[in-house]
C-alpha cells in the first residue's frame, strides 16, 4: 500500500478509485472504544497509567476514512488499543486548538504519548496495520506492568487507608526495587516520599522532645515511630536515637548542641537551594526551642534576612501556597468520591485563587472545567522539533 507522500502526486481521479475500492470492510474487523473528550482522556490515561493514541483526522479526508475502515479496525489493532491504549478520536476542524498545539498538518495523524503526555511518536500519512500494531505493541510492553505489580500497588493502597504504613512500605518498596519508570513504580516512589516525610515529621518531633528534657516522652515517641514507619529511614534512624538515649541519658547537653547544630546546617542548605519556606520552618524550631544557643541567635538572623526581602519571601509563600492547594486538590478528589461536586468546586475554586500560577492551580482549572462541562486544552503535550 502506498505512502500518504506517496500518492499525493496521483492524478485525483486514481486516488479516488483506489480509496473507493478498498473501503470494504474487512471480516475480521473490530471497533474500537473512542473517546472523543480530550480532558477525559487525558484523565484516564493518568489515571490507568496508559499510553494515549490520538487519530487525527478530518471529514473531508479520503485516506483518514480507509484508515478506520481498515487499519484502525484490524482485529490486532483493535485489540491492543482496546486492552493496552487510551484512544482518542480529534476531528482536526471541530479541535482546531488542539490540532494547531500539536503541529499537525498532514491527515491522517496518529500521535502515540505517554500517560504523562511525553509524545513518543508522531506517524503521519496512511499507516498500513501490521505496522502499526507492531508500533503498538512495543508501546504497550514499555508501559504494562506485571499483573504482580498492580495487585500489590492496590494492597499497599488499601495498607494505608488500614493505617499499616509497614505493610504499605514493603509492598511499595518491592513495586520500585528494580529502578524503572513505569506508572506504578513512579507512584509507588512518591508515596514512600510522602511515607518518609511523614515519618521524618514523627523523628523530628521525638528529638526535640528530647532536646528540651523530656526523654520520656521521646522514647515513647521513638518506639511508636518503630513501631509505625518500620521500614523507612527516619524509623531506622529512630532505633539508632532511641539506643542514645536509653544507654548514656548524660548526654542530653551534646546532643541538643549537636542538634542545634544539625538544624542550622539544614536551615542554611534551604536558604542555598532557595527553599525558603523550608529554611523559615527550621529557623523557627531553633530560634523557639535552642533560644538560648549561638544557633538560635543566627537561626533568628537567617530568618530576619528571607522576611525582610520581599522577593525571597514572595518565593517561601509561593511554596506554601503550592503545598496548600495540593492539599486542597486531596480534599476535592475526595469530596468528589464522597459524591458531593459542590463541596469539591469550592476547594477547587480556593486553589485557583490562592495558588495561582502554581501546578496546583493549572489541574485545578482543568478539573473545574470538567465539573461545569467547558473544553479547555491545558495540555504539556509537546511535539519533539
Amino acid at each position: 500500500m502506498p505512502t500518504y507522500r506517496a500518492i499525493i502526486c496521483w492524478p485525483r481521479i486514481v486516488v479516488s478509485i483506489l480509496v473507493i475500492a478498498s473501503f470494504a470492510e474487512p471480516a475480521a474487523a473490530q471497533q474500537v472504544r473512542w473517546l472523543t473528550d480530550y480532558n477525559l482522556a487525558r484523565k484516564e490515561a493518568a489515571e490507568r497509567g496508559r499510553p494515549m493514541l490520538l487519530d487525527f483526522g478530518t471529514d473531508g479526508c479520503m485516506w483518514c476514512k480507509k484508515q478506520d475502515l481498515s487499519t484502525l479496525r484490524d482485529g490486532m489493532v483493535a485489540s491492543l488499543l482496546n486492552d493496552k491504549f487510551v484512544a482518542l478520536r480529534v476531528d482536526a476542524d471541530r479541535e482546531p486548538a488542539l490540532t494547531q498545539t500539536l503541529r499537525i498538518t498532514q491527515f491522517p495523524t496518529i500521535v502515540l504519548a505517554a500517560p504523562d503526555g511525553k509524545i513518543l511518536g508522531v506517524l503521519e500519512g496512511y499507516q498500513e496495520a501490521s505496522s502499526l500494531a507492531e508500533r503498538l505493541q512495543k508501546v504497550a510492553v514499555a508501559y504494562a506492568p506485571p499483573e504482580w505489580m498492580v495487585r500489590d500497588y492496590q494492597e499497599a493502597a488499601k495498607a494505608i487507608v488500614e493505617s499499616d504504613y509497614t505493610r504499605a512500605i514493603a509492598l511499595l518498596k518491592g513495586i520500585t526495587k528494580d529502578g524503572k519508570d513505569r506508572p506504578q513504580q513512579v507512584k509507588a516512589r512518591q508515596v514512600l516520599h510522602d511515607l518518609e516525610q511523614q515519618a521524618t515529621s514523627r523523628l523530628t518531633r521525638a528529638k526535640i522532645l528530647h532536646d528540651r528534657g523530656h526523654s520520656a516522652e521521646a522514647a515513647d515517641a521513638l518506639a511508636e515511630l518503630l513501631k509505625t514507619f518500620a521500614g523507612t529511614q527516619a524509623a531506622a534512624d529512630g532505633a539508632t536515637f532511641l539506643s542514645s538515649i536509653a544507654a548514656r541519658p548524660e548526654l542530653t547537653e551534646q546532643q541538643r548542641s549537636r542538634r542545634a547544630r544539625e538544624l542550622l546546617a539544614l536551615a542554611k542548605d534551604d536558604y542555598r537551594t532557595q527553599q525558603y519556606h523550608g529554611c523559615l520552618e527550621r529557623c523557627e524550631i531553633l530560634t523557639s526551642g535552642y533560644a538560648d544557643l549561638a544557633e538560635g541567635a543566627e537561626a533568628k538572623q537567617l530568618a530576619a534576612e528571607i522576611k525582610d526581602n520581599p522577593e525571597l519571601l514572595t518565593r517561601a509563600c509561593d511554596s506554601l501556597n503550592h503545598r496548600v492547594g495540593t492539599l486542597y486538590l486531596t480534599l476535592a478528589e475526595t469530596w468528589m468520591k464522597k459524591g458531593r461536586p459542590q463541596e469539591a468546586q469550592r476547594c477547587l475554586e480556593r486553589v485557583v485563587q490562592s495558588a495561582g500560577g502554581t501546578v496546583a492551580a493549572q489541574l485545578a482549572e482543568l478539573k473545574l472545567s470538567q465539573l461545569r462541562g467547558e473544553t479547555t486544552y491545558q495540555t504539556d503535550y509537546k511535539k519533539a522539533p
